[in-house]
Order: structure tokens, then sequence, then C-alpha cells
């Protein structure tokens, strides 16, 4: 799916969607990276079936295609999304006890 999201496992529920999940070894706390359509959601997430009601921008995060002003600044969708990824593994360290 995407090469430099590879320290985890990706599933395909369905044809339109694709789910990257990333917990580290002995820890509890990781990402889920869901693709649909033209977005993607990031989240922190507290286990491999967590789900989330409403959370807050700090454990979950859509990413979209960018806008006009940043096509031109040169910010592609890649771009974004691994800024919000690095941010949410920042998240999930943070709650499980790593700084």
């Amino acid at each position: 799916m995407i090469p430099w999201l590879n320290r985890g496992k990706w599933e395909r529920p369905s044809d339109t969607m694709a789910v990257y999940t990333e917990i580290e070894p002995g820890k509890r706390w990781g990402i889920r990276v869901t693709l649909i359509g033209d977005f993607a959601r990031v989240e922190a997430i507290d286990g491999e079936k967590c789900s989330w009601y409403k959370p807050g921008p700090e454990l979950s995060k859509d990413v979209k295609a960018p806008n006009l002003l940043e096509r031109l600044r040169g910010i592609s969708f890649e771009d974004k999304l691994k800024a919000e990824v690095e941010a949410k593994r920042k998240v999930a360290a943070a709650r499980n006890g790593v700084s």
C-alpha cells in the first residue's frame, strides 16, 4: 500500500478501504491508518480492537487531499499523511510511557 508504513500490518476489510495497524510488541498504544476513498483517518489507538466515539484531535485526525494553497507550496497528500502519522506515533509513545 504505502511503502513507508511497514512496521505493522495491512488489512483490506472492503474494496474501498485499507487499514494499517501498528502496535509495537509489548506496548498497549499504537496507531491505525484507515484509507477511505479520497482521505485517510489517522488514530492513536488503545489496543488493536480499539474504537473511538468522537475522539479529540489529539487521538484522531482526518487527512484530506491538499487544497490549492497547499499544492502551490508543494505539499502533497503523502506529506500531510506522514506528518500526521508521526504526530500520532508521538501520542502513542507518550501514552505508553516512552518519551
